[in-house]
């Protein structure tokens, strides 16, 4: 499994190879752990208004998409398939109403860990943005239990 994951686009150095959609709690989280304009540049994703008005405030490079009506988790999943995008979220009702689409979805501890695969942030960033997370993110032990296995195996590589 840990293979695989690796093997996607988001893990590879590889510019501008795919769209994807930013959630609230993900802008949230990111912006806690300092990453919010790292993501931002490196993956430029997208989001909707009601996003944004859950936020507080547009991220500066954050472009905001249409979504018409509904509830923002629908709206923004629906924008997601329009593009066929990756989803960016810690809500588990809009992972799971990603995955029926066929999207990918990410956290922000997968994003965290993406981005030192792709070697943009440093190993001592990547850890110390992970401990940070892990105060207060609400995961399940099955998705650290991923999370740590993936780290084990990019810090394997990168030695």
């Amino acid at each position: 499994m840990i293979g695989q994951l690796l093997a996607r686009p988001m893990f590879l150095k590889k510019p501008g190879c795919f769209s994807c959609v930013i959630d609230t709690s993900t802008l949230i989280y990111l912006d806690r752990l300092d990453l919010l304009q790292t993501v931002l540049a490196v993956f430029s994703p997208i989001t909707i208004a009601g996003v944004i008005d859950e936020f507080g405030r547009r991220p500066r490079g954050l472009p905001v998409q249409s979504a018409g009506q509904g509830a923002t988790d629908a709206q923004l999943v629906r924008v997601a398939a329009a593009c066929r995008g990756l989803v960016f979220s810690e809500d588990k009702k809009v992972l799971l109403a990603a995955g029926r689409h066929g999207l990918e979805y990410y956290n922000t501890l997968m994003i965290v860990l993406a981005l030192y695969a792709r070697e943009e942030i440093s190993r001592n960033r990547c850890g110390s943005s992970l401990a940070d997370l892990k105060s207060f993110a609400r995961y399940g032990e099955n998705v650290w239990a991923c999370g740590r296995q993936l780290w084990e195996e990019l810090c394997r590589k990168n030695n």
